[in-house]
């Protein structure tokens, strides 16, 4: 119990720190990896208490996209939200992406592992009568193959798309859970634009460079880079109809 708390808290004190030079692990982590006999111990301790990925997982998830999570390289976070009718900018898995929330630490990886993949108690059987509000998707790699999981809040669900099918899964118990780890994703939000644009190999759609932030700028001089809509636009647009697309999925 000590341990898991440990890393909680650990979680916690790594996002709430600034997005600075993305590529790097937060200090939170780098400072605790500073002290090597108690990484080692900790080590030790989450291996002894680590439990597998639970059977209703591992029946209902394709056995690819659980690897891709549970072996992952590399994860990113980005924000999300429901595309208007007319949206044109970028999309993932039919939602339109606002900003980019970081990569995530090794130690980011195996809380969500944790914390929605190996706890029971962590997902109820109970069909949610509520509509699906995407706010955080992560993005797991392996290699060239990936798994998506978008968070849901406040219509408490994580879904996982993975060669186009999709899992929806009712996480209400671990709400508290879920409500931090957005909160706190949400307030390293950056600006993205398209990796490919910046020709960059990773997916990370930030300017690492004065050359990307350059393209940028010239970009942007003649047509809004992600194409999305100005305030004044969205003040005039229609409401988004609800319970269409991906708002329909069904509770595993």
């Amino acid at each position: 119990m000590k341990t898991n708390n440990l890393m909680k808290l650990l979680f916690a004190v790594s996002l709430l720190l600034p997005a600075e030079v993305l590529a790097q692990e937060t200090s939170g982590v780098e400072a605790f990896k500073q002290n090597r006999d108690a990484w080692r111990r900790q080590e030790q301790e989450t291996t002894a208490e680590k439990k597998e990925i639970t059977q209703k997982m591992r029946d209902t998830i394709p056995a690819n996209a659980l690897r891709n999570i549970t072996e992952a390289e590399q994860a990113f976070c980005y924000t999300v939200e429901t595309p208007a009718a007319d949206y044109k900018g970028y999309l993932l898995d039919g939602m339109a992406v606002t900003g980019f929330c970081g990569i995530l630490s090794q130690a980011e990886i195996e809380l969500f592992i944790n914390e929605f993949l190996r706890k029971e108690e962590s997902v109820s059987n109970v069909v949610a009568q509520c509509i699906i509000k995407p706010r955080i998707m992560l993005r797991f790699m392996r290699g060239v193959d990936y798994s998506d999981v978008l968070f849901s809040s406040p219509c408490y669900a994580f879904s996982m798309f993975y060669a186009g099918s999709i899992n929806t899964f009712n996480i209400s118990p671990a709400s508290a859970t879920e409500n931090a780890i957005i909160e706190a994703y949400e307030k390293k939000k950056i600006a993205f634009v398209s990796p490919a644009l910046l020709n960059q190999v990773l997916p990370i759609g930030v300017p690492q460079n004065d050359e990307q932030r350059a393209l940028v700028k010239e970009k942007s001089s003649q047509a809004p880079v992600r194409n999305w809509q100005t305030e004044k636009q969205q003040e005039t647009q229609p409401a988004v109809q609800e319970k269409k697309g991906w708002n329909k999925l069904k509770f595993n």
